[in-house]
């Protein structure tokens, strides 16, 4: 009995292919992107844990980092640090392994292009291999070579290599303020500082021939920069083990004991180098990117996934619904005829498993052979670095068919309870065919024109559908719309917002009092100037870094200053206050809560500041608070880290590279967005793709069944006089007003669940706000309208081919 039920409900089910297989459509896209975006996240987890694990593969990354951002330490001074460190070492579990130093400058590379000579900015390593923080160079075409051991032979980060095409034995010149040697590349690889391959400062990755980095020899890199033996700006600690460490994404303190041992290590430097800063691997921003990737990646999977099957669940639930209304004769006669409710209900559930079951395996068969291995190359385009294990893990596949399975199982549990539930007397009589709009709808649509009025009692005869409906498009339009809203509001903060907002167009970075050089070449070639400072600090008692900038101008708008400001709240401080005034910007205020006229605390080293917050600035991705240059100068004891030039078009640069440390066009950084946009295009076309699918099946599949449930009456219309065309304008007006409800709460659905998405997805090292744009917003109600009109001539061709005597006989009966 069982099988023969279960056979006429999959005979029945076959006669409705069309939507049948716009589920099985659902159901496979959203088990396809659960493996795909699945992959993605496991891949960006495993790489990062393999490459920064403490083996012989992995580099070994330091657990604490000292560091002199003002000064370099002699060699005697870096092993009295180390010697104290270990010595006054704190009452704790964690034990220390390894304290050793290194030296970390900025510098440049100069290579000969269109026959000019360019100045690219570098980061220059001086790294006699060590325990600690090694180069990395997996076993893959990416790298090759050997360490850099003598002092003229260097280690270029494959980065660099791919993107100039250079390779080993070649010359290159380079500088770190003291002229230009030549070294001879060795080999290529990797840094941990520097996997996210990016200029200080900015998340956009360094397009080709625009930042360099390279790891020398020790003794290689003090030639260069002409610095004793043994010299060094920073203490790279190695503890046992991996301890926790605080996550900048969360409230809580995940590593109290790493904590505690960083205020130790900072009252013990407090007394030998007032300057020096102590953090943990969150300090390192290439390492904390890599991180909140792989996190960000593992949280949103499956909200994906779980989005897309819901939609799924939600479309199969409707269309047994209405299976179950077109079969109410039979299920009655089967009822008359005494076979049980528990003989009705199975074929139900097993329905939609096997549904479910059948586009799983589409879905996987999809996400293993183009899901995972495109977004596998989405990790190696965006982050630079060789995928070593592209494994996909079958535990994934199985939690993501698992979830599939369950969503789709329940959908079908209330249909088959109703199924088994229908009372034969009802049925028989019609009762259950009959569906009347509310009072008052009725009322409402009284006055209307005949044809208004029924379009409009008809589409809302069925409230919980046409509830249901909107819901799913909005979570389609949810996918769609978070990334059209995260990218445009990326875009106006990384490309507009730096493009109007900055008046320079080379930065030149010093050494500390080697501004003059600088300034003088500024003045003799009729170049507009501003001095800058960028240096690091923390919250009093605060672990997390923040960046302190010193502006000699503040304005937010015009060409008066070298970098305008977006002024959210409060006003521009004032320079040389008893208590020194700043503006802080609007990151540090939502994670800490500061506001305007508050005065609070920061940390330089071992000095604390008093700051008053007079403003509050908008468009930072990384926590910022501006001071008045000459006031910040007076705390780091120096006047400028670099100098920002506008030179006008025709005046080189020539002699601009000997007179400082490295150059960065602003040019560069806007064409390494683009770039980046570029590569990932395909990436966002088929997201955006996915959403427009779902809402276009969504809305298929609901006004489909409208039309199948109305096909007497619209039969009847016909027989009474009505032409074909006026129906489909009644069909049209109908399509119209829920495309244009659905589209404008799928709006709506779009921007809050961005905003609440987007929420829970900043941190402090990456903060940025969505702004709900105009043009966005009226796009994406245009899609689903413009989905739901194009429906409409397929219930013109439906009312074309209808049997209107068979029609009015079943209206009849």
């Amino acid at each position: 009995m069982y099988l023969l039920l279960t056979k006429r409900l999959t005979r029945s089910l076959w006669r409705t292919k069309i939507r049948l297989v716009a589920v099985l459509l659902i159901i496979m896209v959203g088990v396809f992107a659960g493996i795909a975006f699945g992959h993605y996240a496991h891949t960006a987890t495993t790489m990062y844990d393999e490459i920064y694990a403490d083996s012989e593969d992995g580099v070994n990354l330091p657990d604490i980092w000292v560091e002199n951002p003002r000064a370099v330490w002699s060699g005697n001074q870096s092993d009295s640090f180390c010697e104290q460190i270990s010595t006054q070492w704190p009452e704790s579990e964690l034990v220390l392994n390894e304290c050793e130093s290194r030296l970390i400058l900025d510098g440049m590379l100069s290579i000969e292009e269109d026959g000019m000579t360019k100045l690219i900015p570098a980061i220059w390593h001086g790294i006699d291999e060590g325990y600690v923080d090694r180069v990395w160079m997996p076993v893959d075409d990416c790298c090759s070579g050997r360490l850099a051991s003598a002092d003229d032979e260097i280690v270029l980060d494959a980065h660099v290599t791919e993107g100039m095409e250079m390779k080993i034995g070649d010359t290159i010149s380079i500088g770190a303020g003291h002229g230009m040697m030549d070294f001879t590349i060795v080999g290529t690889g990797y840094h941990s500082n520097h996997l996210f391959f990016a200029v200080p400062g900015s998340l956009v990755p360094a397009g080709a021939g625009t930042f360099t980095t390279g790891y020398l020899s020790s003794s290689g890199l003090e030639r260069l920069a002409n610095f004793s033996s043994g010299s060094s700006n920073h203490l790279l600690i190695d503890l046992v083990g991996t301890p926790d460490y605080d996550l900048l994404s969360t409230d809580e303190v995940e590593g109290a004991e790493l904590v505690e041992l960083i205020v130790g290590i900072r009252t013990t430097m407090e007394g030998v180098s007032s300057t020096a800063i102590v953090y943990d691997r969150s300090g390192i921003s290439s390492v904390e990117f890599l991180r909140a990737d792989a996190e960000g990646a593992m949280k949103s999977y499956p909200v994906i996934t779980g989005m897309i099957v819901i939609v799924a669940g939600i479309t199969i639930f409707l269309s047994l619904q209405r299976l179950i209304q077109s079969q109410a004769k039979e299920i009655a006669v089967l009822r008359t005829l005494g076979i049980p409710r528990s003989a009705i209900m199975p074929g139900y559930i097993l329905a939609p498993l096997g549904i479910g079951m059948v586009g799983t395996i589409f879905g996987v068969i999809l996400g293993l052979t183009l899901g995972a291995p495109g977004m596998q190359a989405v990790y190696e385009n965006l982050i630079g670095i060789p995928v070593i294990n592209g494994s996909v893990p079958y535990s994934s596949i199985a939690q993501i068919i698992l979830i599939t399975m369950l969503i789709v199982m329940f959908s079908g549990i209330r249909p088959a309870w109703q199924a088994a539930n229908l009372d034969p007397l009802d049925v028989f009589r019609g009762q259950n065919e009959v569906r009347l709009t509310s009072r008052t709808i009725q009322k409402l649509t009284a006055r209307l024109p005949t044809t208004i009025g029924l379009t409009i009692r008809s589409s809302t005869r069925k409230p919980i559908r046409l509830a249901f409906t909107f819901f799913a498009v909005g979570l389609s339009m949810l996918i769609l719309g978070s990334m059209l809203f995260m990218m445009e509001s990326m875009e106006q903060m990384m490309v507009q917002g730096f493009e109007d907002n900055q008046n320079w167009n080379s930065q030149a970075f010093i050494l500390p009092d080697a501004e003059d050089g600088v300034i003088d070449w500024a003045e003799s070639n009729g170049v507009d100037f501003e001095l800058y400072i960028l240096y690091p600090a923390n919250p009093e008692g605060d672990s997390r870094q923040l960046m302190t900038i010193g502006l000699d101008e503040f304005a937010t708008s015009g060409e008066d200053a070298m970098l305008t400001l977006s002024l959210a709240e409060g006003g521009y401080p004032t320079a040389g206050e008893s208590t020194t005034q700043v503006l802080i910007d609007n990151g540090i205020a939502h994670f800490l809560g500061w506001g305007v006229g508050e005065v609070q605390s920061i940390s330089f080293g071992s000095q604390n500041v008093e700051i008053k917050i007079v403003g509050i600035t908008d468009g930072e991705i990384s926590r910022t608070v501006y001071f008045h240059r000459s006031d910040l100068a007076e705390i780091v004891g120096f006047e400028a880290t670099s100098v920002l030039l506008n030179i006008p078009e025709g005046v080189s640069s020539e002699g601009l590279g000997e007179v400082s440390v490295g150059i960065v066009e602003k040019q560069d950084i806007l064409d390494a967005f683009t770039d980046l946009m570029e590569k990932q295009q395909g990436f966002f076309i088929a997201i955006q793709f996915l959403g427009i699918i779902i809402a276009f099946v969504v809305l298929f599949n609901t006004l489909i069944m409208n039309l199948s449930e109305r096909d007497s009456e619209l039969a009847t219309l016909r027989v009474l006089g009505a032409p074909i065309s006026r129906l489909s304008r009644m069909m049209l007006g109908e399509h119209f007003a829920i495309g244009l409800i659905g589209g404008v709460l799928g709006t709506i659905f779009s921007i809050i669940g961005t905003k609440w998405l987007m929420s829970k997805m900043v941190q402090w090292s990456f903060y940025f706000e969505i702004h709900a744009d105009l043009g966005i917003s009226l796009g994406l109600t245009a899609i689903v309208l413009v989905i739901s009109l194009l429906l409409t001539p397929i219930g013109t061709y439906r009312i074309k081919r209808m049997n209107l005597v068979e029609k009015v006989k079943e209206f009849s009966n």
